[in-house]
C-alpha cells in the first residue's frame, strides 16, 4: 500500500502529540544530581541512568514517558543529557553511588516516606 503524503503529515502530526503527551510528565534532568554533587563524574551519571533505564523496562514501564535522552550545551559544549519524570529521577537517585552523603541522605529520605505512607 502507497502513502500519501497528506497520510504521512497527518501521521507526523498524531506522533508529534503523542510525543508531547509523553514528554510532559518529564520534569527533571538527570544532570541536576550531578550539580548538586550526587555524582562525581558523568560516567557515574550515565551508568545510574543506564540502571534506571533497566528498572523501566524490567517492569515494562514506556521508556518514552520516564526517561528522554537530550543534549544541552554547558561551557560551550554540548553534553548529553537526560529528562526524567519524578518516578525515574528517584529510580536515578537510588541508583546512584549510595557513599555519596548526598545520595546515602535522599535514599534515607524515600525510605522513609514510602514506611510513612503505609501508616
Amino acid at each position: 500500500m502507497l502513502a500519501t503524503l497528506e497520510q504521512l503529515h497527518y501521521h507526523s502530526l498524531i506522533d508529534g502529540f503523542l510525543d508531547s503527551l509523553a514528554e510532559r510528565n518529564l520534569k527533571f534532568y538527570a544532570s541536576d544530581l550531578l550539580e548538586k554533587h550526587g555524582c562525581q563524574s558523568r560516567e557515574e551519571l550515565g551508568q545510574a541512568v543506564k540502571r534506571a533505564t533497566e528498572v523501566c523496562s524490567c517492569m515494562h514501564l514506556p521508556l518514552q514517558e520516564n526517561i528522554k535522552a537530550v543534549y544541552r550545551a554547558q561551557n560551550g559544549q554540548l553534553v548529553q543529557d537526560w529528562r526524567l519524570s519524578p518516578m525515574a529521577y528517584m529510580l536515578l537517585v537510588i541508583n546512584a553511588d549510595s557513599r555519596n552523603e548526598l545520595v546515602a541522605h535522599l535514599q534515607v529520605e524515600l525510605i522513609k516516606r514510602a514506611l510513612h505512607q503505609e501508616e
